[in-house]
């Protein structure tokens, strides 16, 4: 593009006047419109610049960096106050550090301050902001020196540990705690943690959420007299906070319910955790949009019923749901959601595992009698869920059978949505839905939007879970539900199902077609309340892995409820490591030295030298070669990332190429065996790693199709702490990608030969997720693993992207993979269309990008 390359030279008047021509053209591209403001800004057109920004802005009003550029325009022509609102949107979209630091700026000009973690300097000004608690310990909470003091808050890790001062009289019956703390950005809003320790420790099932708001939050606390120790969180993602004033009141004025005097340290957490109101905050952004985009009109219920007539295979459902000690109100409410159902071909199979409480089955007798669809058994004795599970699915007549909860809600076009996929998908043997948590005041939240089936993924969390829905021939050829997995019986199943399945037969239905009830108890609360179920899912993790004979086993993951992958009998293979430099002797050095400090049985590494100068990194070559740590190639010619991989690829001797860039250091000792253990598997094409900013935030693991300034492909999780998981763990777990960068890249040279390797016209960017797009192209899946952890300091040795002739290139590049890939880009299999591609940090897409059945059978 003529406007790139008169940026390139500095000529800001004519990328101006030529990208300004490109947008007359093409003006819904918000990209060029978004260079066309900077190339104005830059050469003192400002009103022009601001209308060119505002032209981007109709077409990426999420877009933070766009927000944060226009803030910056006002704050060059003066104008403090629009300055000031827009770096605030920018922060309000993902936390964007770079607009709080500016809004600081505005608010504080010319004034610098320090940040410290000195726990001891931490628990003396909490202390001082704390009456009638004894702070005992401040963890992931930096204090900004400031006037006033003001705190930063890096995780939900945060937290402040306190006790009940000595000498503090308490009732037996009810206390109250109350915290004021406002942020430093208004649209920051904190959703804070507290939770209560009565001597047995702090239980995660009892935690009490809340959103601050300008009032003061008011947290009853149950038997005072009892209490050990509260645990603030003051939010559960990093924030700016303004010193909060926190007051434990060991007599509250509100009245007490009856009894509680009476109550047990062991039950004050959960009596507290009853008391708290309803937050209504919580989930509210998911609520409005669920409301704007899910819940179907009246007309949407005409089209669903003239669906459904439409039909041409009117598949039959059998629920499938074993019951014991349901609490009758919750029973109700979940059979009712069951017979509620817009579709009407099911029936509904409970067994009721011997439970003490009568009322259980009369309740079920009574819904039988009054609906023939409902089918009921009573167990003679109580076997637990599997045997429980079995004897519903004994009564089971359908075609497939659907796993329900005995306390959980579908919402009532569930299975018309799901016969919807059977007549596109009428092979398919598992399908499973998004869901979303529901809490005892009917508040939903949670939601878990998920992707394409990724088999990788499920060998960190059952991602089939709710709502499942199996081919019933198949769960009977598989046995049904085996005793001794208990907790994670369908987990279990499901590996089996697979087994005797494909992945193009279990389908993914992008909707929430299932509520999760969070009660005690429930690994809906907390995935730690079931160890049980952790130990099980192990369990049949490895007997899959030994069915399958695949060389990995499995073990506790990162979190509770979640498992991870170790090697385990790895076939050998010989890995060629390929790093490709430029002089950057102190980068090239540590990247060397760390790779030698891993375990690298049958590796070789191949430095391809792009026209060195320095005479010391020229040197230190030479010693890698006399030494044999290190083969040398050359390549003189300007830079052309795709080239020189090529390059070192062709002098490769290994069955397994490592394309590594110089400026990372290996922290996994294991990397290359993790990385054979993938690649030893017949349909893995390419294995990513994990990637760490040097500050130890997360730069890169794995790539999301159509997200990024060029809506090519962008980061997920972009910035977050190392140890933060992420969405729904993603940030962490073993994982499908469409593609993985490039500067830790595994792949077999067999693989990388028969697709011509990396396409030297993407000589800058893209080249990596073009050949990850090439290599599925071949059937081939691409692995990240989070295992495989390396730190890089970000192309040091090349710079970077963003303005000048590389920024020029790195558009054409962009421009190219558009012609290439088309519409491919937009539609992520593994990325889930009710989440926005304008950001990285899994927000909600407005609107879909996938509509229900019965709208798009209507637009």
């Amino acid at each position: 593009m003529r406007g790139d390359a008169a940026r390139a030279r500095g000529d800001w008047a004519a990328a101006a006047r030529e990208y300004g021509r490109h947008c007359a053209r093409r003006p819904r591209d918000a990209a060029i419109a978004v260079q066309w403001g900077h190339a104005l800004k830059q050469s003192q057109q400002f009103d022009a610049a601001l209308a060119a920004y505002r032209h981007a802005l109709l077409h990426r009003p999420e877009d933070a960096d766009l927000l944060l550029s226009i803030g910056h325009l006002h704050k060059l022509r003066g104008d403090r106050e629009r300055a000031f609102d827009f770096y605030r949107q920018s922060a309000a979209r993902d936390g964007n550090r770079h607009a709080m630091l500016e809004i600081d700026a505005l608010q504080q000009a010319g004034v610098a301050y320090e940040e410290t973690s000195d726990e001891a300097t931490l628990v003396g000004f909490f202390q001082a902001h704390m009456h009638a608690l004894h702070v005992e310990a401040v963890k992931g909470i930096s204090l900004i020196d400031h006037p006033g003091g003001r705190i930063e808050t890096r995780s939900g890790a945060a937290r402040v540990i306190a006790s009940p001062a000595h000498g503090t009289a308490r009732s037996a019956r009810l206390g109250m705690l109350t915290i004021d703390v406002q942020p430093f950005d208004p649209a920051h809003r904190p959703r804070g943690i507290v939770m209560l320790d009565y001597g047995a420790g702090f239980d995660e099932r009892f935690a009490i959420v809340f959103t601050v708001t300008s009032d003061p939050v008011l947290v009853p606390i149950v038997r005072p007299d009892l209490l050990v120790a509260i645990a603030w969180t003051p939010d559960r993602k990093a924030n700016v906070l303004h010193p909060p004033t926190i007051v434990f009141h060991a007599e509250a004025t509100l009245d007490a319910p009856s009894g509680t005097e009476t109550i047990a340290a062991e039950d004050a957490a959960r009596a507290s955790w009853e008391m708290m109101p309803p937050d209504p905050h919580i989930g509210s952004d998911y609520r409005s949009w669920s409301a704007r985009f899910e819940l179907p009109a009246f007309e949407d219920r005409e089209a669903i019923m003239h669906m459904i007539e439409e039909m041409s295979y009117r598949p039959t459902f059998s629920f499938v749901m074993p019951t014991y000690n349901t609490p009758i109100p919750l029973l109700r409410a979940c059979i009712d959601s069951m017979l509620a159902q817009s579709y009407p071909d099911f029936e509904i199979c409970i067994a009721d595992d011997a439970s003490p409480n009568t009322e259980v089955m009369a309740t079920l007798e009574a819904y039988s009698a009054g609906d023939p669809r409902v089918r009921i058994i009573r167990r003679s004795t109580n076997g637990h869920i599997s045997e429980a599970s079995n004897s519903a699915l004994e009564l089971a007549r359908g075609a497939f059978v659907v796993l329900v909860d005995h306390d959980d809600l579908l919402p009532d076009y569930a299975l018309a949505v799901v016969a919807s996929y059977l007549n596109r998908y009428p092979d398919a043997d598992i399908l499973y839905s998004d869901e979303d948590k529901i809490d005892r005041h009917g508040l939903r939240s949670a939601p878990y939007f998920k992707g394409r089936w990724n088999r990788f993924l499920m060998y960190g969390h059952n991602m089939v879970s709710h709502l499942g829905v199996y081919r019933r021939t198949l769960v009977e050829a598989v046995g049904g539900f085996r005793v001794g997995f208990e907790g994670s019986q369908d987990y279990d199943l499901l590996l089996r199902c697979y087994e005797r399945s494909s992945d193009d037969r279990v389908i993914h239905i992008p909707h929430v077609l299932y509520h999760w009830r969070m009660i005690p108890g429930s690994t809906s609360v907390s995935a730690d309340q079931k160890d049980y179920a952790c130990l099980a899912a192990q369990r049949a993790l490895n007997e899959h892995f030994a069915r399958c004979a695949l060389p990995m086993r499995s073990v506790p993951g990162f979190a509770a409820g979640l498992t991870g992958v170790t090697p385990h009998a790895v076939p050998p293979a010989n890995v060629t490591i390929v790093i490709p430099t430029r002089n950057g002797l102190a980068s090239l050095r540590r990247c060397i030295d760390a790779i030698q400090a891993t375990e690298r049985e049958a590796t070789n590494i191949v430095v391809v030298d792009n026209d060195s100068d320095d005479p010391a990194t020229l040197s230190y070559l030479e010693t890698l070669v006399a030494k044999g740590v290190a083969s040398v190639v050359r390549d003189p010619l300007p830079f052309n990332f795709s080239r020189v991989c090529n390059i070192g690829a062709a002098a490769a001797r290994g069955d397994i190429l490592c394309f590594l860039n110089n400026d990372t250091e290996v922290l996994a000792a294991d990397w290359i065996v993790r990385a054979r253990m993938l690649l030893a598997l017949p349909d893995v094409g390419i294995v990513g790693a994990r990637l760490l900013y040097p500050d130890r935030t997360l730069q890169h693991f794995g790539i999301v199709l159509g997200m990024g300034a060029h809506g090519i492909a962008g980061t997920p999780h972009g910035g977050i702490a190392e140890d933060a998981p992420g969405y729904f763990g993603k940030a962490r777990l073993m994982q499908e990608f469409s593609a993985v960068t490039a500067a830790c890249l595994f792949i077999r040279k067999t693989d990388f030969e028969a697709v011509g390797g990396f396409d030297t016209e993407f000589a800058i960017a893209y080249n990596d997720v073009d050949l990850c797009l090439r290599i599925a192209a071949r059937g081939l899946k691409i692995v990240g693993d989070p295992g495989i952890l390396l730190l890089h300091a970000e192309s040091t040795t090349r710079g970077d992207d963003v303005m000048g002739a590389k920024a020029a290139r790195l558009a054409q590049d962009a421009e190219q993979m558009r012609e290439r890939w088309g519409n491919q880009l937009n539609n992520d299999p593994y990325y889930s269309p009710n989440l926005t591609l304008e950001r990285s940090d899994f927000s909600l897409a407005v609107p879909p990008r996938v509509a229900f059945p019965w709208q798009a059978a209507t637009h």
